[in-house]
């Protein structure tokens, strides 16, 4: 099978082992992974946070990209430029477990080989869910935001199911574990919004990515009790009964799930509607 080329760029001071460690890690998933069609994949290597997020906040000023920088992230895919690009911050790595970077760098590649091309990062609304989301009285801007939570949502989940059947499950049940944690930030949103119903409604999307991406880890029995109990956990601050509407909701949209991203996000979003 035919890897793609990764063309690297250096931004900084990165050590030749940490370039040479990621370089590898990259061809060994791209050659384990199924890469039809992929033929470049840019990879930037950055020494610092301070630099990637200067680095992010001018390219979003330049493209005119209205989302967050995604500096909070353990690395970054895009294809903004019309190439499927990876970006990984040396610094940003060295804060967590190496188990947890491994996972983080690999759902990146999966990401290059799913979402790859600027079509993924751009998604329409079809009439029917303009209609529902009127009903709702979600004014524009929070449909948008809406739309950005379910769909880096079910990408995710696209991405963990690939990876999980071509055999990388330790990688992702650490990195599971590390991003199932409750921030002072969601606590502090939840008591802004929970008498507000649009915000109420973003406020719970904004829970989906970390619990879709859990998904295809917890089929596997002998890992699933502590998964759950920790996205319990980290859930912890929302009432009971919103925890089990996300949990369920989750379940449906996973249930419906097919290859086709755009339709997924679709459906993903008229479920998200009609549950929350």
């Amino acid at each position: 099978m035919t890897k793609p080329e990764l063309q690297f760029a250096i931004h900084g001071d990165v050590p030749d082992d940490f370039c040479q460690e990621v370089k590898q890690l990259l061809e060994d998933c791209y050659h384990r992974l199924p890469v039809s069609g992929l033929e470049v994949v840019q990879v930037r290597l950055l020494d610092t946070v301070h630099r990637l997020r200067q680095l992010l906040a001018t390219e979003h000023a330049e493209l005119g990209i209205a989302g967050p920088l995604g500096t909070e992230f353990l690395a970054l895919h895009d294809a903004w430029r019309g190439v499927p690009r990876i970006t990984i911050c040396q610094e940003r790595l060295a804060e967590v477990p190496h188990l947890v970077g491994l996972g983080a760098i690999r759902q990146q590649v999966a990401h290059s080989i799913l979402h790859g091309s600027p079509e993924y990062y751009t998604f329409k609304l079809s009439r029917d869910l303009a209609e529902k989301a009127q009903e709702r009285e979600l004014p524009p801007m929070a449909l948008q935001q809406l739309l950005y939570y379910v769909a880096i949502a079910v990408k995710d989940y696209e991405v963990v199911r690939l990876l999980v059947n071509y055999g990388y499950l330790d990688c992702q049940v650490a990195l599971a574990f590390h991003q199932m944690e409750a921030s002072d930030e969601d606590r502090l949103a939840w008591q802004l919004a929970r008498f507000n119903p649009v915000a109420r409604l973003i406020c719970l999307a904004s829970q989906l990515k970390p619990l879709l991406s859990l998904r295809p880890l917890v089929t596997k029995p002998s890992i699933a009790p502590g998964l759950i109990q920790q996205a319990r956990a980290m859930l912890s601050f929302l009432p009971p009964e919103e925890q089990d509407k996300l949990w369920a909701l989750t379940q449906q949209i996973t249930a419906a799930m097919g290859d086709d991203t755009h339709q997924n996000v679709a459906t993903a979003m008229q479920l998200t509607l009609k549950v929350l």
